[in-house]
């Protein structure tokens, strides 16, 4: 039955405002207190805010960086590109993640309501919006909250001309998943998805003239574009492959000690129990995940309520499998826990976060059931409650992950650890001396040339006075009297703040510098000015 203009018309109109009230939502919660939640700017979040300046100094740097153990470039473009227009601060830093975070929320309500219906995307869009695996993972500036954007991005542009068969909406298509392997390293786990979409829909295709003209045309412009957009990446991975394939050594679960010391059965025990691991993690919690922070006691990246919906949702797809819009939810779920199953120790949620929209939808499905049997009987009673029931579903999910996430989350040891606010903190006093300040630093878990400090507090010399970093370079030592030619400043933390008393005994005539959180001092800081006009020896 073909609708009237005036149908279509309140129908966008009704799109929209669901976008438009799902988006603000999305907004509210990536960027409110973005610059202090998490407390602490985190290392790699620190690598993409300094490979953004270095963009900003070489223009185009490559299609990939060996920092943070390698990773491709794609978003830290868009990062420079902020940093060209607005602060170089951590702010910034994340905001540029957080807004990619953001913008997948209505390109997830579009292609979704493009494969299944509009009420279909409204849930998947609304369960994604508060999960707090998405939620997190948008409030830092790591860069696999791209990665989810792509997939939704790529399924949207697929469906597009896999119903108006047009050959160069494919090619588009084609493009945007080419690019798509400049976001994350696992996003390579996503890339035979779309042409399990192809090869469905082709099935469905009158006689096998038609189904191999679909595949062949339709899908083989589809793979070229694709290939023709990744390859820069696929010119470094021949010209780089130690380089880019060094993640991946690191990573890899066959790299671990405990694999290479079983045998046959050792080995699909390790596997068995890293899946339980990362379920229990999404599910439960319980797992902390000391990568980035999520899955901590009481606190799941997805929660039972998503998790048992997307049990259900994804029984109703397997009873569907035929359908292509179904079986690319299989295919995830199928290849994308490959990224936790093949890796050991943390990291495990990072590297699967592109099942999170997989299994908002999968969530998804029973509630558009409910909410669609609701409204056809809504005039009874049995009927609105049928209505009452997905929202209110939604309603705890969001409530209980924004209150959790943004107070107990945040108080969690694995939070302070994996943030690490003391050298955040250290870094900004140090920002705030005079250029010529000479820095000797004292701690026992981070270098002075860690990635925080590097980019909080640019342009400072100085050098590491603890043990842990000093290693066995010959030179002065503890007890070297200082240069006080120039400024100097000692800063102190964790096991080393009782040493300040030491040195302050030793030079008078400076000032100290005590930061406190609560209870704990965070760092304390002693600073000599210096005592001869600089250039005097």
């Amino acid at each position: 039955m073909l609708r009237s203009p005036g149908d279509a018309i309140a129908a966008r109109r009704v799109d929209i405002a669901i976008v438009a009230a799902l988006t603000l939502l999305a907004a509210a919660l990536r960027l409110w207190r973005l610059g202090t939640v998490p407390d602490g700017l985190h290392g790699d979040e620190a690598w993409t805010a300094l490979d953004a300046q270095r963009i900003l100094r070489e223009g185009w740097i490559g299609p990939y960086v060996t920092s943070a153990l390698g990773q491709p470039t794609g978003p830290l473009y868009f990062t420079a590109a902020l940093f060209k227009i607005m602060p170089e601060t951590t702010f910034t830093a994340r905001f540029s993640m957080a807004l990619i975070g953001i913008a997948t929320i209505p390109v997830a309500y579009a292609a979704f309501a493009l494969m299944y219906n509009r009420t279909v995307a409204a849930f998947a869009a609304a369960l994604l919006a508060v999960m707090m695996w998405h939620l997190h993972l948008s409030r830092t500036a790591f860069m696999v909250v791209s990665w989810p954007f792509a997939e939704v991005l790529v399924l949207w542009a697929l469906w597009l001309p896999m119903r108006r068969r047009s050959i160069v909406l494919f090619a588009v298509a084609g493009l945007l998943h080419g690019l798509g392997v400049y976001t994350y390293n696992a996003y390579l786990l996503f890339v035979p998805v779309p042409f399990v979409a192809l090869a469905w829909t082709s099935c469905h295709e009158a006689g096998w003239r038609r189904r191999a003209r679909f595949l062949l045309v339709n899908g083989g412009v589809f793979a070229v574009c694709g290939i023709v957009a990744a390859l820069p990446l696929i010119n470094y991975v021949r010209t780089h492959g130690h380089d880019y394939r060094e993640h991946e050594r690191i990573v890899r679960v066959t790299a671990s000690p405990q694999w290479q010391e079983d045998g046959f059965f050792g080995r699909a025990r390790i596997v068995w129990d890293r899946a339980g691991e990362w379920e229990r993690g999404l599910a439960a919690g319980g797992r902390a995940d000391f990568g980035d922070g999520l899955a901590t006691d009481g606190h799941p990246a997805v929660g039972p309520i998503i998790a048992a919906l997307a049990l259900v949702g994804l029984g109703f797809s397997m009873w569907n499998w035929r359908r292509a819009e179904h079986a690319v939810l299989l295919a995830c779920v199928l290849l994308l826990p490959i990224g936790a199953l093949a890796t050991y120790e943390d990291g495990l949620f990072r590297r699967t976060l592109g099942l999170a929209p997989v299994l908002a939808v999968l969530a998804a499905f029973p509630l558009a059931w409910a909410w669609e049997r609701g409204w056809a009987a809504r005039a009874g009673l049995l009927g609105q409650a049928a209505m009452v029931v997905p929202l209110a579903a939604v309603a705890v999910v969001g409530v209980y992950s924004i209150v959790q996430y943004f107070g107990p989350v945040q108080d969690t040891e694995a939070m302070h650890w994996v943030y690490p606010y003391q050298l955040d903190a250290a870094s900004r006093y140090i920002d705030e001396l005079p250029k010529d300040t000479y820095v000797y630093f004292y701690s026992d878990r981070w270098s002075f040339d860690y990635e925080t400090r590097r980019f909080l507090a640019q342009g400072y010399s100085g050098e590491d006075r603890s043990t842990e970093f000093r290693g066995a370079v010959v030179g002065p030592g503890d007890d070297a009297p200082p240069d006080r030619s120039r400024n100097i400043a000692y800063v102190f933390l964790g096991t080393y703040i009782d040493r300040a008393g030491d040195v302050i005994g030793r030079y008078p005539g400076g000032g100290v510098t005590d930061v406190w959180r609560g209870g704990e001092v965070e760092f304390r800081a002693y600073f000599l000015p210096r005592t001869e006009p600089a250039g005097a020896r």
